[in-house]
């Protein structure tokens, strides 16, 4: 009975592995199936592109940790995960948190708090996202109007008293992306031929591919200034 236990896990790992190996993410990644699959930041990425993957405009390009230089700053951003189609450029800041999650715009901190009481602070992932609009903006030179924030939470938590007011700016949970990206198909204006998708992909392309030393400081980086990744 164990090994028929045993047999059936290595199979159903065997299967996620092969349909991951068929993802967008992967061909973009390269990254390790369990490498993924047992890391909260990397999973969570994974699960929203497939989403965006599966249901995003046939036309869209879909991009994932992009490095662009901040304004005024020998220091790079990363954004975890874009996409555009005709409707604009999608910058999507992955939080796959559980919990009670409350925050607005104006708060430089949001709080995280678990199911024993514990809170946890984290940096308002809204200005996180504002940082990498204006990076992606400038190295574009791209009208504001056309690029949307797109802060994706995780379905394990609840959304309290969570505030947005500022156009292009939304917040939503990996459950409702789906809902997202079809509501944004059906109603915004388009603004990108098939030309310029194109010819965005291929400018932002180049700044994927990024050596390990300059994500590692990446990392230090954001470990200093957020206390995350």
């Amino acid at each position: 009975m164990l090994i028929i236990f045993f047999v059936l896990i290595v199979l159903s790992f065997y299967l996620m592995d092969k349909n991951y190996r068929k993802s967008v993410y992967y061909k973009l990644t390269k990254n390790n199936f369990f490498a993924v699959k047992f890391n909260k930041g990397r999973n969570g990425e994974y699960l929203t592109s497939k989403i965006i993957e599966k249901h995003a405009l046939q036309s869209h390009r879909q991009l994932l940790n992009v490095y662009v230089p901040k304004r005024n700053s020998d220091e790079l951003t990363e954004v975890d995960l874009l996409f555009i189609d005709r409707t604009g450029l999608y910058v999507i800041e992955s939080k796959n948190y559980s919990g009670w999650i409350f925050g607005n715009e104006a708060q430089q901190q949001w709080t995280q708090t678990m199911p024993n009481k514990k809170k946890y602070k984290f940096f308002n992932p809204i200005r996180q996202n504002a940082t990498h609009i204006r990076a992606i903006q400038d190295f574009l030179e791209l009208p504001i109007e056309s690029i949307h924030s797109v802060i994706v939470f995780s379905e394990r938590c609840t959304l309290k008293k969570v505030a947005v007011t500022s156009q292009n700016v939304h917040i939503v949970k990996r459950e409702n992306l789906r809902r997202f990206i079809q509501t944004q198909k059906q109603t915004a204006r388009q603004l990108f031929s098939q030309d310029d998708i194109q010819a965005i992909y291929n400018k932002l392309v180049p700044q994927m591919q990024v050596s390990d030393e300059v994500k590692k400081q990446h990392i230090q980086m954001i470990q200093q200034k957020y206390g995350e990744k």
